[in-house]
């Protein structure tokens, strides 16, 4: 089995590294994961002027995953091919596209296709906005910053949840997602202005699949696909079943999303600070555990509508921290292979979690009239990513 060396450390960390960097890539991740929970926080809108079934909302986020999970296959190869910088920039470029094509869809097809784009994102944002990290801050930074541009996901989950249903509300939900494109043209502008990068010379673009993951980061990979089906079962169905089976309002709805966001922004902060005290595979232990309680508290909403708040805020607090802990062990680690080739690696196993999550939940809701088999799916692939994490955890703790 082949595994691609870890980078060279840069004869000297950047001591002034650019300030704009970490507020760019914090942006930069929140952007390309934003289309997820607008699609979670706009479902009843999209489902009544569209007249969706709830498989069909399903396939919507399956298809921008799914197309994450292939082209992320050769987002390390393509990051270490341009550059961080240009790969960062090309990253923000394709959400601004997505988004215009988005806003002006008046078919369910064209929803497809800035999908497609917005999935074609995805796939770089971790191998370049690691890269970037790697490339510009000394070791003892970088623990904190992949927190940091990690809690961009949730701060995108907070601003989706709670301004999104009332700007659909008041304007229409296309024009809510237009408001995205002039914010990613900005941001893409910041990018193109970072420093140049040293290339690597003998990067290239092979069609061949890249080198297969180590052990290590086959573990990781694993853990990140099952938190990663939970995740996106959750943002994509917690609205709508909230909407319909809870009474809530299309705003009270989206404010779930807004809480996981807001729990998650200070999870990954946290977590990505202890996950050096207790090491990775504790932490993804501990975070795991947690995720199964908290998403059995939602199905029990029916009962005590209050416990679907704890719930999503368990949720945020433990499932939305795990990716960010996977991100700190690839970036610092030197037994996973090069920074970009191991970050698109667990990035893939991530939305691969992102395309079967929502497809499953949303044929058990077709099949069963009800949302009790998506909980139950959603419990149990947090219990399976426990499981992984046990596993996997010697070959991890080796690695660091």
């Amino acid at each position: 089995m082949s595994v691609e060396p870890r980078d060279a450390a840069p004869s000297a960390p950047v001591a002034s590294a650019p300030r704009s960097l970490l507020p760019l890539v914090t942006g930069g991740m929140g952007l390309s994961m934003f289309v997820l929970y607008a699609l979670g926080a706009l479902g009843p809108f999209l489902i009544e002027d569209l007249s969706l079934s709830g498989s069909q909302l399903g396939l919507l986020t399956a298809v921008t995953f799914g197309t994450a999970t292939v082209l992320s296959l050769y987002a390390g190869q393509l990051t270490e091919l341009l550059g961080a910088r240009r790969a960062f920039t090309l990253l923000l470029v394709l959400v601004a596209a997505g988004f215009t094509v988005l806003a002006t869809a008046g078919s369910y097809g064209f929803l497809l296709v800035g999908l497609v784009l917005g999935g074609a994102a995805q796939s770089l944002a971790n191998p370049s906005t690691n890269k970037l990290i790697a490339t510009h801050l000394p070791i003892e930074r970088k623990a904190f910053a992949v927190g940091v541009k990690q809690s961009g996901v949730p701060l995108a989950a907070f601003v989706a949840g709670l301004t999104l249903p009332t700007l659909a509300g008041a304007l229409s939900w296309s024009t809510a997602l237009a408001l995205m494109v002039p914010v990613a043209l900005a941001a893409a502008a910041g990018a193109a202005m970072l420093p140049r990068d040293d290339l690597v010379r003998s990067a290239k673009l092979r069609p061949a699949l890249p080198a297969a993951p180590n052990l290590p980061t086959r573990w990781l990979t694993a853990v990140s696909l099952c938190v990663g089906c939970g995740l996106a079962a959750l943002n994509t169905y917690l609205p709508l079943y909230a909407h319909q089976r809870l009474s809530l309002g299309e705003r009270g709805s989206g404010a779930l999303i807004a809480a996981i966001g807001v729990s998650g922004i200070a999870s990954r902060l946290l977590w990505s600070r202890l996950s050096d005290r207790l090491d990775v595979t504790r932490s993804l232990l501990i975070l795991t555990a947690a995720a199964v309680v908290s998403a059995a508290l939602i199905p029990a909403a029916t009962a005590a509508s209050w416990l679907v708040w704890v719930g999503a805020v368990g949720l945020g607090c433990s499932a939305a921290a795990a990716n960010a802990v996977s991100m700190v062990a690839v970036t610092k680690g030197k037994g996973f292979g090069t920074t970009g080739h191991a970050s698109a690696m667990v990035s893939m196993g991530f939305f691969a979690g992102f395309v079967v999550g929502p497809l499953a939940f949303g044929l058990l809701v077709d099949a069963t009239d009800g949302f009790t088999g998506g909980w139950v799916l959603v419990t149990a692939v947090f219990a399976l990513a426990g499981l992984c994490s046990w596993f996997g955890r010697r070959a991890v703790r080796d690695s660091m």
